[in-house]
């Protein structure tokens, strides 16, 4: 334990942020504000931070980020998960362009899975930590990653992207931008093949996206769209992967996701702006699995599921975002999920289950400066679901400039989240009885910047109760696990004064207190990245990872079998050639110390890779 503090406070002395403290965030809020006007911890990563971070995965980005721990069985087909500050990985509300993408008919209790975004589709990520259910409602038990896709730009640009790798990754895209009169447009075609970089995991997909905005005097329209069609192989979980497996026979998934957003705002008056907005999401799946075998720990099984969420929300916002303002409104949601399966066990059974719940909020969220220096904030929700009874969630927080340099925050929320359809609803391991989880959290902090360097260091304690466990005694879902997690986290970064290097580190510690251990999640990591650059043209990059020993489970023994996964480090680095004006060169190799270490049992990292691609603007 000592060791692993002493890891943690050095990160402290030379630590790596992504937010500018002024910037603007439309996360974790109902109305958009800076990061000095929001009470919660917050890292904004935009466009050149991210793919400096990873040229072609999201998973390695976000494992750089203080205490997200992505939870990867393998290669880009297997399953991934997050963990946010020690949470369950279903506790993580995942937003698109505004639209949530978490699917309660999953097995994963609505876990979202991030190897299914691509990271050259992406304009900024959004990160909030801690519960935000008086803003979100249900699903935000632990924090909010709100992924910002292609935006319009104001003049006309075109790019065409293509890349490729080893062990047949490739992939290319065209996107088209610009604005006319009144009229801003982003469009955007990729397809993606990130080849079989470890044995039976692979991954291919093909994806649209179309974003259009009208602005005019006092209103704006803005239109988006999303459309994804993919298809993964992978071992199954807990199955010993490529290394332990007996049987050859993979995981299959074919999928289609698709979200689009419509939002009207009026600029009513000085004081007074109203804002209508609708979302929608479906995601359909065909998932079979030939189990674990030859021991029948699980046996061969498939699913077939269409899940749809629509939302309406009306937020009004009133009075002076520079003294005191507040938001006051309405939401309603209606989810409906469908899936026809079987349990093949000498014959199938059938595992078929269709759910909807339709939820009503109402809201407001109260904003204002005691001092120049001191904000207040405080919310209340309350979302009132179908067969539950009505949820109120309350959060407040407070930030006090102290000086020109220094900040301090502290914020306090409630959370719920509603049982997922696969928890309630499956024929064989279901319960219609099952409570909503909740959650508490605590967190306070500082943040200190000046001209080149930023710090912040933050202190959380949450509390989650009735969370959803399964009962092998009583062969079904129950309510019953309690956990308490507490924990540190930094991020420093640096620049020189022309910007030619920026040097930063990360580091974050978590204890995790629980009746029964939680699988793959470290209690501590902490990295370092640097991007120098040599002149206009030159770009050099690194980044290193350390994560600590972590529990993972497995059954490929026929048995329940839990073991302790190594700590491990690691490094990537890439190089950026600016031709000319429209052409770029990117390089990077991943791991490029061909560390070995297991992300699961049986399930080994990829090694060394690299890949090579271009980027021509015109």
């Amino acid at each position: 334990m000592l060791k692993k503090l002493s890891v943690v406070i050095s990160a402290l002395i030379a630590s790596q942020t992504f937010a500018a403290t002024d910037e603007v965030v439309v996360t974790g809020t109902y109305s958009p504000v800076t990061t000095e006007q929001l009470a919660s911890s917050v890292t904004v990563i935009n466009q050149e931070q991210l793919l400096a971070l990873s040229s072609h995965s999201l998973v390695d980005a976000l494992r750089q980020v203080p205490s997200i721990w992505v939870e990867e069985q393998g290669g880009p087909g297997g399953l991934t998960a997050i963990a946010l500050r020690g949470a369950e990985s279903n506790h993580t509300l995942v937003l698109l362009d505004g639209v949530q993408l978490n699917d309660p008919t999953n097995t994963r209790g609505g876990a979202f899975d991030v190897n299914n975004i691509n990271i050259d589709s992406i304009k900024r990520i959004e990160i909030i930590r801690g519960a935000q259910s008086a803003i979100y409602g249900s699903d935000a038990l632990a924090g909010v990653i709100h992924i910002i896709t292609i935006e319009p730009t104001k003049n006309a640009e075109q790019n065409l992207s293509l890349a490729v790798g080893e062990d047949g990754y490739k992939t290319g895209s065209i996107t088209t931008t610009g604005t006319v009169e009144n009229f801003g447009y982003a469009i955007k075609i990729q397809g993606k093949d990130a080849g079989e970089p470890i044995e039976g995991s692979s991954a291919k997909n093909k994806e649209a996206l179309a974003k259009l905005n009208w602005k005019q005097d006092s209103q704006n329209i803005d239109f988006s769209y999303r459309y994804l069609d993919g298809e993964k192989t992978s071992f199954p979980e807990q199955s010993g992967g490529p290394l332990f497996a007996e049987s050859r026979d993979l995981d299959r998934s074919d999928f289609t996701d698709q979200n689009a957003a419509l939002g009207w705002q009026w600029q009513v008056n000085e004081l007074w702006r109203s804002k209508v907005q609708a979302t929608w999401f479906n995601r359909k799946e065909n998932l079979t699995s030939p189990g674990i075998v030859p021991f029948d720990a699980v046996p061969a099984n498939g699913a077939d599921t269409d899940f749809t969420r629509t939302d309406v929300s009306w937020i009004n916002t009133i009075g002076n975002e520079k003294s005191v303002w507040g938001n006051i409104g309405a939401e309603t949601k209606h989810e409906s999920g469908d899936s026809k399966g079987y349990l093949d066990v000498g014959i199938k059974l059938p595992t078929d289950f269709s759910l909807d719940r339709k939820i009503d909020s109402v809201f407001v969220n109260l904003n204002g400066y005691a001092t120049e220096d001191l904000i207040l904030q405080a919310s209340i929700r309350r979302d009132d679901a179908e067969n539950f009874k009505a949820y109120n969630s309350k959060q407040g927080g407070v930030r006090y400039q102290i000086n020109e340099n220094l900040s301090w925050f502290a914020n306090a929320g409630q959370g719920f989240k509603l049982p997922s359809f696969f928890a309630l609803g499956h024929p064989l391991v279901g319960n219609p009885n099952l409570k909503p989880e909740l959650a508490t959290t605590r967190d306070t902090g500082f943040e200190w910047a000046n001209n080149s360097t930023s710090i912040n260091l933050s202190y959380f304690r949450n509390s989650y109760k009735d969370l959803i466990d399964f009962d092998n005694e009583l062969f079904t879902n129950v309510n019953r696990a309690k956990v308490e997690t507490r924990g540190v986290e930094t991020e420093v970064h640096w620049h020189s004064q022309n910007d030619e290097w920026q040097l930063g580190a990360h580091a974050s510690y978590a204890d995790i207190d629980a009746e029964n251990p939680l699988m793959g999640r470290p209690q501590v990591k902490a990295g370092a990245s640097a991007v120098y650059k040599l002149n206009d043209n030159w770009q050099f990059n690194a980044n290193y990872l350390w994560v600590d020993d972590r529990l993972a489970a497995s059954r490929y023994t026929g048995d329940a079998l839990v073991e302790t996964l190594d700590s491990y480090n690691r490094l990537d680095v890439g190089a950026k050639w600016k031709v000319n004006t429209q052409l770029s060169i990117n390089l990077s190799i991943e791991n490029i110390t061909d560390e070995e270490y297991s992300n699961d049992i049986g399930f080994p990292a990829i090694g060394r890779t690299g890949f090579v691609g271009a980027n021509f603007s015109f």
